[in-house]
């Protein structure tokens, strides 16, 4: 959760001004359908090889029917399928529940896993399955080195009339990671080493997967978790939304803060709207605010050029929703006029401020015109400019010897107080500390390293 009093969203990037709803053409006030794009090969299907994987039914053969509840029922302790003993809850999105469970099968590293159990309704039913396929897909495409970017999927199984899938227990997800040390006002975690060094490792997953022509579409600091706090080791998760690039492919895809302006004009759109998405994520761990403003899309595409703008005359040009947001293309091309649409129940036009990555970097103590230069390439408002993550790894900023990124450090004076105690709270949850033998404090004056036993030993219950 963001930090009581405090602001998630970017400064002022825009002006608006109130304009009577006459004034306006009649598509400015429709919001638009998706888009779709590319159209499904039949007859490549058709002589397409077939992969297929099996999957255990767990029933019980005293009850017949359906199960009395639409959705499956968690509880603390309760055994899954006769295996997984559920420990604790993680959390809830769109399309599953999450718990940390138990393996009385598992060995070593996978005894605790992560269990996402389907909501029951045949679309997210099937958008899980999609996950699971894709990832068994990537498995068999993929050399045994790529694979370990991917997250380890366990098992899948139906049980109860509901799909259950496990996978390697991993830890929190940046946004919670950055905005728990906010909040515990704790020596920062997300310098510039270690978003280099994150980059890295999300360029690496974003080329394996861009080479077998996948796009993963919902890219964002939720979506990465950290198996490591210490040496910032994350894996990149949830491809339930992803994309085959060759397949059709809808415009509603990435959440509006991380969506690259093709997406949002409803141009056809390729692997490099992950590139866009690493470049929001990037900005917001370092400065602790969402980069852009994304109340509404008109909010969002204000932003982009306020940053980045003026817009391609190509995408206005050739954007399928372009005129549900501009009143006259060529205009908007020179920034002469704003977006129009709703802004806090008003219809309104709004007029973008320029400013720069280098003047909010700036403002957040950072002059590194290497990160500057790198996150303006991957964030080229033309698509045809943006570098392929490929690409993008060769950019100087990312060549330094990653002498900058040490271990994550608290000292003493950091863990006292309600701040400590949190922390304490929290430890596990981020790396596996042994709360009985690594308290920190117990140490004297030295700094004592957020992870003692990292993902690489045995995890234990992320309490």
């Amino acid at each position: 959760m963001p930090v009581p009093g405090t602001s998630s969203r970017p400064g002022k990037l825009y002006d608006v001004e109130a304009i009577n709803p006459a004034q306006v053409a009649e598509v400015l006030l429709i919001k638009p359908d998706p888009v779709f794009h590319g159209e499904r090969d039949e007859r490549k299907r058709e002589a397409a090889r077939l992969y297929d994987f099996s999957m255990q039914v767990h029933f019980d053969p005293l009850t017949s029917g359906l199960e009395s509840e639409t959705h499956f029922r968690v509880e603390e302790k309760q055994v899954i399928a006769g295996r997984y003993v559920v420990i604790q809850y993680l959390g809830s999105g769109t399309f599953c529940h999450t718990v940390q469970c138990e393996d009385l099968q598992g060995l070593g590293r996978n005894r605790f896993v992560c269990v996402k159990i389907s909501k029951n309704t045949k679309d997210i039913f099937d958008q899980n399955l999609w996950e699971v396929k894709l990832l068994k897909l990537l498995a068999a495409r993929m050399s045994a080195e790529e694979t370990t970017r991917l997250p380890e999927l366990l098992d899948v199984f139906y049980y109860r009339e509901t799909l259950f899938i496990v996978y390697e227990l991993l830890r929190d997800n940046l946004y919670h990671i950055y905005k728990y040390i906010e909040e515990c006002k704790l020596p920062k975690y997300f310098t510039v080493g270690r978003l280099r060094t994150l980059a890295r490792q999300c360029l690496l997953t974003l080329e394996c997967l861009h080479k077998q022509d996948v796009i993963h579409c919902d890219l964002k600091p939720e979506n990465i978790l950290i198996a490591s706090l210490t040496s910032c080791k994350i894996k990149v998760i949830d491809y339930g939304n992803a994309y085959l690039h060759q397949d059709q492919r809808c415009s509603y895809v990435q959440s509006r803060a991380y969506r690259a302006p093709e997406v949002v004009l409803g141009l056809p759109y390729s692997p490099k709207v992950d590139l866009w998405s690493l470049g929001c994520i990037l900005m917001e761990l370092f400065t602790g605010k969402l980069l852009f403003d994304n109340r509404s899309v008109q909010a969002l595409l204000a932003s982009h050029l306020a940053l980045f703008g003026p817009m391609p005359e190509r995408l206005l040009r050739e954007g399928a929703l372009t005129e549900h947001y501009f009143t006259d293309a060529a205009e908007a091309a020179q920034m002469k006029n704003g977006l129009v649409g709703k802004h806090e129940s008003r219809l309104c036009r709004l007029r973008p401020r320029r400013t720069s990555i280098a003047h909010i970097l700036a403002a957040h103590g950072c002059d590194d015109q290497e990160l500057v230069s790198f996150i303006c390439e991957i964030m080229k408002l033309d698509p045809q400019q943006r570098p392929s993550a490929s690409d993008a790894l060769k950019h100087p900023w990312l060549q330094k010897v990653a002498d900058d990124c040490p271990p994550y450090r608290l000292t003493e004076a950091d863990t006292q107080g309600e701040a400590g105690l949190r922390l304490l709270q929290k430890y596990t949850s981020l790396d596996n500390v042994n709360l009985n033998n690594d308290l920190p404090g117990r140490m004297g004056g030295m700094s004592v390293d957020v992870s003692i036993a990292d993902m690489e030993e045995t995890p234990g219950p992320a309490t």
